[in-house]
């Protein structure tokens, strides 16, 4: 690899997480939860799974493997294929999934109650 700057856009999934984020523990599901998309419809950018905590919270389809992303300033909802091959798109969406339920599980909430 050159000394040259790169832009993120330009690298590779296994580019852009480093052997420093594995060292630190974080996992590659976990690093391809916290994607910055782009809302189509304002333009802005937004975390994924930032936006899945806090917008998605009382949503039912959350636990079941939703596959679209709501932006965090405008509430526009819009398919995450738009950002993501298909496979990693469902990927991503069953471990935020995972870590919905698993909070769920360990506090006793419920998506929808």
């Amino acid at each position: 690899m050159s000394y040259e700057k790169r832009y993120v856009d330009d690298l590779t999934r296994n580019e852009r997480y480093s052997s420093e984020l594995q060292r630190r523990g974080v996992n590659k599901s976990f690093y391809d939860a916290n994607k910055v998309l782009l809302c189509p419809e304002c333009g802005r950018s937004f975390n994924l799974f930032y936006s899945r905590a806090k917008l998605c919270a009382g949503c039912p389809s959350l636990v079941r493997g939703c596959e679209l992303a709501r932006c965090t300033h405008c509430h526009t909802e819009f398919p995450l294929r738009n950002h993501m091959s298909k496979r990693a798109t469902r990927t991503t969406s069953n471990y935020i999934e995972s870590i919905v339920k698993r909070y769920h599980d360990t506090f006793g909430e419920r998506p929808g109650q």
